[in-house]
């Protein structure tokens, strides 16, 4: 899957607002050039956004998203030569069950579950625990990404296994919007589609390869 420049800047801007909203565990002295740099520093680890399991809020925010459990793991390769791509940060974030983002939509400005950053390992993968993300009004499920140097992009998730999770009691509002979404009307079609495995008892996991 090779990705196209789409909202170059989106971890920047998300940085803003948790600086503002004082949902980031970060002194004064940090800025968002911290965020950017092709791996994490110390001072961002302590920011609390540098983490594998996405399912709760980090630093001042308490809340916690349910769901059914899905596992993330995405691996970042060269477009030029295939090879893996080590110590590249990547900004994971995506909805809830209900398909709102916090920070963002109405009523989690206070919130900061579901997002957060890896680093590639030295075959290029990060892996992170989440839930098994819910649709938005018209948008087809989907997980959002951010790549240095600011390549973004979205990873679509397979109809059939969205259509088993939205039926679990709390996913109501994603089984509407579900039908009414048109499938990956966006990024490619069904080249942004990930692999999913597992099962309602098990929990998912989603796997991609990203080209950049």
């Amino acid at each position: 899957m090779e990705t196209r420049k789409q909202e170059p800047g989106e971890l920047a801007r998300d940085f803003a607002v948790l600086r503002r909203r004082r949902l980031m565990g970060l002194g004064h002295g940090v800025t968002v050039a911290t965020l950017v740099s092709a791996a994490p520093s110390d001072a961002l680890a302590r920011s609390g956004i540098v983490r594998r399991d996405l399912r709760r809020g980090f630093a001042r925010a308490t809340g916690v998203a349910r769901g059914v459990p899905l596992t993330v793991r995405l691996r970042l390769v060269s477009a030029h030569s295939g090879r893996p791509l080590a110590g590249h940060a990547l900004y994971l974030w995506h909805a809830d069950r209900d398909g709102a983002y916090s920070l963002h939509s109405p009523g989690l400005g206070a919130e900061n579950y579901l997002r957060g950053i890896q680093t590639t390992d030295a075959t290029g993968w990060v892996t992170f625990s989440t839930i098994f993300p819910g649709a938005s009004d018209g948008r087809w499920p989907h997980l959002r990404f951010e790549a240095q140097p600011g390549t973004a992009g979205q990873v679509a998730l397979p109809g059939d296994v969205c259509a088993k999770v939205y039926g679990v009691p709390g996913y109501e509002p994603s089984a509407t919007h579900l039908a009414l979404a048109t499938p990956m009307a966006e990024d490619g079609g069904e080249l942004t589609m990930a692999t999913v495995t597992g099962d309602l008892d098990r929990g998912f996991t989603a796997t991609r390869t990203i080209s950049i």
